[in-house]
């Protein structure tokens, strides 16, 4: 694009403002001119001229700003482009609002979810808990009916209900399909530890299986038709002799009492037919099976001339004076029928009796998982922020690629890379000791079942009492536990996903609890897997199975508390201390290309690190004004001093023998003086650490207490930050 002679660009550059907790910036361009030259106006597709139909300024328009000796400002960045009447305005913009921007208007809806949709019965449960699925089924007290039920002794498995189980969804599954639809790749240490591997965002609203019952009969009222010919008198089709009122809805409109009888599906759906029985005296075993529509074929069935899926065998080879009990479910589209016949390999065998049955009809409400449907009402840009938010993460768009690199606010504020700026500083304008928009108490907020609930919000303290007395700083669109527990396999938390309502007992029945789905209720929780033969059971379906292992929810590390405190402790110690310095630095064309703002700045004359949180309206050639964060740093020092010899520190862990599931006893080598403290830390799985207990060196073998089973082994010297190698024990 062309430029007018000594047009100025200034450029504000910003990312993650740590002034507010909710809001993520970009660096952007203030407003410049370019003027409407033949190749501007060629560039914006004739905008602003008569009859044009030029997109321009309804878009984001691709846009890279160099300087004049080719130094690239911002690459992949975009520009909004107006009109001023002599002049068009434009303004640039880069860094994380490419990612907010693309996402804004979308949901999680928008993921093409369609291959984890699925009907909730015992396999697709057990499934989850057997396989590395996208969603699991997480035992917890959602306040449903029958959830779990323990064993009344030792001989008796215990049993989960399923029909009122939500599934969850994982999170790190649906962080991946997200970046990969829209193109995006991510890094971050954050995304290789357990609490962001097993976080799970459950189905937002109550999915239950239910039922009701169309028809049931009794032996005493169930006859079956007769068909009789030369040599035996036998049974073809079923024939039941209700009373009149049940006449209507349960059974086909032909009500000849000479033909045969169908029972019909109101509507289209998932049934079950329940059978049970003893035929008595027969001269031979026979099948017992249900027919579908077959009253197009006319008053007796034809067996051979029913096809396949048109027929099901509920139980086969039943026996003389043998008692039996079978369920069948099925699909039935709205006015299809079915019917009952016995039917043995030669169609020839004689009952001595009429045989007396139970059968059941019954019309299921299967849980149907439609995530595509239920996560419509989360944007994908608030889940970004959910994440964000619970894991005190700071994110860097890559100059050249489409590429972000998420780090933590421990890895931003304690561990980072520092850059000496002491020679690019001019002078201090002024300093503050307020910083952004906090207050004394700042609140990380859930949203509740119950009005007036707070049970797992906590806030950041900070201790000036010139600031406001509280603000919300993070309300969350996620809903918290219950405040209390239920008493389900051991204490767990109480998701709630239905309302209890008991329904007054009247003179005739006894009081009854009914339960009404709700809605709209996003919540997070972890899974621990549990090892023990349990007996899987659907009420509704009639089904049950058993299964060596399920998982039971967690909600460890959810608590805003445990958020704040293991996420924000870095952030806590500079707002406890603010000072904001706004200073002007000798800035160049390259610091401006190559700055980093993951980096910690050390500047001498102000004796100490400094975050930088904006540069102002950098113009070359010009003082730029800069916005500095005190940060309570001290760089690690790479070496010791021992008497008058300086030695680099040395750890080797050379061995490692378990004695017991967490006990081991671990040889090492360090060349560290006496009452060098060291830590022994260990690990299940080499990303996530826990500190034991602390040597001193030169000591070289220690008895090692765990609190999980432990197969990764390291030493850490906290003085340096200095590792040793990393022993894996088989």
């Amino acid at each position: 694009m062309d430029l007018d002679a000594g047009e100025v660009i200034a450029q504000t550059k910003q990312v993650n403002d740590l002034n507010s907790l909710e809001d993520r910036q970009s660096s952007f361009t203030n407003k410049f001119k370019l003027p409407k030259t033949a190749n501007n106006v060629r560039a914006l597709d004739h905008m602003t001229l008569t009859g044009n139909a030029s997109n321009v300024p309804y878009k984001k328009n691709q846009c890279t700003l160099y300087n004049d000796l080719g130094e690239c400002f911002i690459n992949n960045g975009y520009t909004v482009i107006t009109d001023s009447g002599d002049y068009y305005e434009a303004v640039v913009y880069d860094g994380i609002v490419d990612l907010f921007k693309t996402i804004e208007n979308d949901s999680l809806a928008n993921l093409s979810l369609e291959n984890i949709e699925h009907i909730k019965n015992i396999t697709s449960v057990i499934n989850s808990w057997n396989q590395d699925l996208p969603y699991r089924y997480i035992l917890a007290d959602y306040n449903g009916q029958y959830t779990y039920l323990k064993g009344n002794n030792p001989n008796h498995s215990p049993i989960i209900f399923i029909d009122y189980l939500v599934p969850s969804i994982n999170v790190a599954w649906l962080w991946d399909k997200i970046f990969k639809k829209y193109g995006f790749e991510y890094s971050g240490s954050i995304f290789e530890s357990d609490d962001f591997k097993n976080l799970w965002l459950t189905y937002p609203k109550g999915s239950e299986n239910t039922s009701e019952i169309l028809f049931k009969s009794t032996p005493e009222k169930w006859h079956w038709k007769k068909r009789y010919n030369a040599e035996w008198k036998t049974y073809s089709a079923s024939y039941y002799q209700p009373e009149i009122n049940e006449l209507e809805v349960n059974w086909s409109e032909n009500d000849d009492p000479e033909r045969i009888r169908y029972l019909k599906a109101p509507q289209s759906g998932m049934y079950r037919l329940n059978i049970s029985g003893n035929l008595g005296e027969i001269n031979t075993a026979v099948d017992l099976v249900v027919c579908k529509n077959a009253d197009a074929h006319g008053e007796f069935l034809a067996y051979d001339a029913i096809p396949i899926p048109e027929f099901y065998v509920a139980q086969q080879n039943i026996q003389p004076f043998t008692d039996f009990s079978t369920s069948k479910t099925f699909r039935l589209e709205e006015g299809e029928t079915v019917c009952l016949v016995f039917r043995n390999a030669n169609n020839k065998f004689r009952f001595w009796n009429t045989p007396l049955l139970s059968v059941t009809f019954t019309q299921l409400e299967i849980g149907q998982t439609n995530f595509t449907d239920v996560l419509s009402d989360f944007s994908i840009k608030d889940f970004l922020k959910e994440i964000i938010y619970r894991f005190g993460l700071v994110l860097y768009k890559d100059k050249n690629e489409n590429k972000y690199e998420f780090i933590t606010l421990t890895e931003q504020l304690t561990t980072p890379k520092s850059v000496d700026w002491s020679k690019k500083f001019a002078r201090k304008l002024n300093e503050k000791y307020v910083y952004g928009s906090y207050a004394q108490q700042n609140w990380f907020r859930y949203k509740y079942n119950s009005e007036g609930a707070t049970h797992n919000d906590h806030y950041i303290r900070v201790s000036n009492e010139n600031l406001n007395e509280s603000k919300d700083s993070i309300k969350s669109k996620i809903y918290s536990p219950e405040s209390y527990t239920s008493p389900l396999n051991g204490l767990t938390n109480i998701y709630k996903f239905w309302e209890k309502e008991v329904v007054e007992a009247t003179e005739e029945n006894e009081a009854t609890v009914s339960y009404k789905s709700l809605d709209k209720r996003f919540y997070l929780m972890r899974s621990k897997q549990v090892i023990n033969t349990t007996r899987v059971w659907s009420m509704a379906l009639a089904e049950n199975t058993f299964t060596s292992k399920y998982y039971k929810e967690t909600f460890e590390r959810l608590s805003f508390f445990d958020i704040i405190n293991t996420y924000y402790t870095p952030l806590k110690s500079i707002l406890e201390k603010a000072l904001i310095v706004n200073a002007e630095m000798f800035l160049n064309d390259t610091d401006i290309t190559n700055f980093d703002f993951k980096k910690l700045y050390y500047i001498d004359a102000l004796s100490g690190y400094f975050l930088v949180n904006k540069i102002n309206n950098y113009i070359p050639g010009k003082l730029t004004k800069c916005e500095l964060v005190r940060v309570n740093y001290s760089p690690p020092q790479t070496n010791f001093v021992l008497g008058p010899i300086v030695r680099t520190p040395s750890l080797t862990i050379n061995n490692v023998v378990r004695l017991t599931p967490t006990t081991y006893h671990v040889g090492y080598y360090t060349n560290f003086p006496t009452r060098f403290d060291v830590l022994h830390q260990y690990s299940p799985d080499g990303v996530n650490w826990k500190t034991g207990r602390i040597t001193v060196t030169p000591q070289q073998q220690d008895v090692l207490t765990t609190s999980v089973k432990a197969t990764h082994f390291r030493l850490l010297y906290n003085s340096t930050k200095t590792y040793s190698n990393i022993f894996k024990l088989d």
